[in-house]
């Protein structure tokens, strides 16, 4: 077993300015090279968030290597599958949502939100709650950065926000960013 671990180092890992530089943890490297590239995941109360916000897992890169520290960047953030299907019940009906955006510092993102309505509804009010999504979705983000984005999002203001907005098409019981990707 020692002979594995013979010429390896261990390195840091440690998130962007966003997340104020947490540590996300350590790994055994023989060439630092090799990490860049990699992705960790972590969940949100791990990078000091609100307990409550479980089911939102953070995707970080590993961009660069600087003595025994590997910094990363944000790649995209996702809830858990289980979390999104305990959300849609009987007699809801479930409106999902794809939106490409560019963001005020020019990053492309994909932002994917789900909607769940009170009562079923037919197929012209999700339409209609489809559209108003897109558009809200696309003039919010257009005009904030990534990291102000991100932080909107898990701190749920970003979607109560756009709830609220939702509400005078159709009542929504929940709705949720699912996933956010940087292209």
């Amino acid at each position: 077993m020692a002979s594995k671990i013979k010429g390896k180092e261990w390195y840091t890992l440690v998130a962007p300015l966003m997340f104020k530089n947490k540590i996300l943890g350590e790994t055994l490297v023989t060439d630092p090279k090799d990490v860049v590239g990699r992705t960790v995941i972590k969940s949100f109360p791990e990078l000091g968030g609100h307990p409550s916000k479980y089911y939102v897992r953070i995707k970080f890169k590993a961009v660069d290597v600087k003595g025994k520290i590997i910094t990363t960047k944000f790649v995209g953030q996702e809830c858990l599958r289980d979390f999104i299907l305990q959300m849609v019940r009987k007699g809801s009906s479930r409106i999902d949502n794809v939106v490409k955006v560019t963001t005020k510092d020019k990053k492309n993102l994909i932002i994917k939100s789900i909607a769940i309505t009170l009562r079923r509804t037919n197929t012209s009010i999700k339409s209609k709650v489809r559209k108003e999504i897109e558009s809200m979705i696309k003039e919010k983000a257009e005009k904030m950065k990534v990291a102000d984005l991100v932080n909107s999002v898990l701190r749920d203001s970003f979607q109560i926000q756009i709830r609220k907005n939702l509400n005078k098409i159709y009542p929504i019981k929940k709705f949720e960013i699912r996933k956010i990707e940087v292209v």
